[in-house]
């Protein structure tokens, strides 16, 4: 048998991994057609099927259920690899990738553009997604996340935790006065159909009228007067159209990390945006942390 293409691995790996097709393609940033034909190679190359087709989808067949835990050991050889060529670069260019949640989107949106104008050689790729990214497998080279386990092989600082408080506009806390069933608690998309534990809590008689599965989404609905919802106040805070419920306490969330993995901690460019960031961030956090009430002020 001829040497077997690592990258035929690959996508047979993520194929099972995913489920389908579509979604390794996704996973890989190339179409389905792609997938398919390597792993045809693959099973070319090994003269037996590892997945069945049929109407309902792919069905991994024993052989390549077996070929999964190897698969899994040399993307990870050549993921190391990756990482110990990179923690090598000492030199203040290349592309940094850096992932967060989309509510931090504005933010950083301007403190790229400060970092790049002191560093012009130093691209920067934002993933702002709610998901977390792997930085194992270099997805992302730094992650602004929030979390209160960080994986055991990555390094950061906590910054401090999140807090969270309910917000509504003056008109719609008004109308929960005079009415609550007329006002609609702002939920996320995958809630479950009863009211969240915050509404029942704070404001008895609240109904959720109103989903969406973005944080960026829900500080929008909630400015636009759809509902009452609870926001970080990082973001509610910032808005002049937006109140905080009275009397209804502040909620600790989760601690907000800066982190990379362990390997690529002395890597020049990642250092460098790492302590940029952590510097910028120490400014924000009371904001962060729930001590500045209408701090949209401070910016009239």
């Amino acid at each position: 048998m001829n040497n077997i293409d690592w990258n035929d691995l690959n996508f047979f790996l993520s194929t099972a991994l995913q489920g389908s097709l579509t979604a390794a393609a996704k996973e890989l940033k190339v179409n389905h057609t792609t997938v398919s034909r390597r792993i045809s190679a693959l099973e070319q190359q090994l003269g037996t099927p590892l997945f069945e087709r049929s109407s309902s989808g792919l069905l991994i067949t024993p052989l390549g259920q077996s070929l999964i835990p190897y698969a899994r050991q040399i993307r990870d050889s050549v993921n190391a690899v990756d990482r110990m060529v990179t923690a090598e670069q000492q030199e203040l260019a290349g592309t940094l990738r850096i992932t967060a949640m989309d509510l931090f989107g504005p933010r950083l949106a301007v403190l790229v553009r400060e970092f790049c104008s002191q560093y012009p050689q130093i691209d920067i790729e934002l993933i702002l997604k709610d998901e977390h990214v792997n930085l194992s497998a270099r997805e992302a080279d730094i992650a602004l996340r929030a979390t209160n386990n960080p994986a055991p092989d990555v390094v950061g600082k906590c910054m401090g935790r999140f807090a969270l408080a309910l917000y509504g506009t003056a008109e719609v806390l008004q109308a929960y006065q005079r009415d609550p069933s007329s006002v609609s608690a702002i939920g996320w998309h995958d809630d479950s159909p009863n009211a969240p534990d915050w509404a029942h809590e704070h404001l008895p008689g609240l109904v959720v009228r109103h989903r969406c599965s973005s944080m960026n989404g829900v500080y929008a609905m909630t400015k636009a007067g759809c509902g009452i919802a609870r926001l970080p106040c990082g973001l509610g805070d910032t808005a002049a159209e937006l109140q905080r419920l009275p009397d209804a306490p502040l909620m600790e969330g989760m601690g907000l990390w800066v982190l990379s993995h362990i390997d690529l901690r002395n890597n020049s460019r990642i250092r460098t945006f790492r302590d940029f960031l952590l510097t910028a961030l120490e400014k924000t956090m009371p904001l962060m942390e729930g001590k500045c009430e209408n701090y949209w002020r401070q910016n009239l």
